[in-house]
């Protein structure tokens, strides 16, 4: 039978595995690194991405064509493992999710779960502290763009453009390609349905 923190895993990683193979040692290092920055502080995703950019030019890696990808499943796997309490997740259920179901070599599993079992407790301690104080979406507008192309009469493919004013006044952006943001569809269309389930739970009741 497959753990819930399996499942959560799976369902939330399993559109980045295909990148794995851009990944290597150092690069992990970084990213793991960048991760644990980004849990730590309140700094936006983008400046923390910014910041593993860097890092690894700096280092005198090339960027892979997906880093963005790799960023993203490398803090959403250490994400969803300190969202359980401590003990429920074992030592060697997080080894073989890693190695069998995310494809990573016995090496990258090393490096990982040295920082989340070494240092669960502060990571767990600094995570629920900044999701508390990140600020929060107050306001969210979205437009389609379409551009035409300068050699053709046809259109470009359109992309989605979303505005978001945060409670702090600041305001982020995000242009997503359509294939992107039916994902987006899809991930929210899937939160609240079981959002749904767990309100039709008599234990919440």
């Amino acid at each position: 039978k497959m753990s819930m923190f399996r499942y959560n895993l799976l369902r939330s990683v399993k559109p980045y595995i295909p990148f794995v193979p851009q990944l290597s040692k150092s690069m992990l290092r970084v990213l793991i690194q960048v991760s644990v920055h980004f849990i730590e502080t309140k700094k936006s995703s983008s400046e923390v991405l910014s910041l593993a950019i860097n890092k690894v030019t700096n280092a005198g890696h090339k960027i892979p064509p997906n880093f963005c990808e790799l960023f993203t499943m490398v803090f959403l796997l250490m994400q969803i493992f300190l969202r359980y309490p401590k003990g429920v997740v074992k030592h060697h259920e997080l080894r073989k999710c890693l190695m069998d179901d995310l494809n990573f070599t016995e090496e990258y599993v090393d490096d990982i779960c040295k920082v989340l079992l070494n240092h669960r407790e502060i990571l767990c301690k600094n995570f629920s502290e900044t999701k508390m104080d990140r600020p929060k979406m107050s306001k969210m507008q979205w437009r389609i763009n379409i551009s035409l192309s300068l050699n053709t009469v046809h259109m470009n493919e359109p992309t989605i453009v979303l505005h978001f004013k945060l409670q702090n006044k600041e305001f982020r952006t995000l242009e997503l390609p359509l294939s992107m943001f039916q994902q987006v569809r899809y991930n929210i269309a899937l939160l609240l349905n079981e959002l749904q389930a767990l309100q039709t739970r008599s234990v919440l009741k």
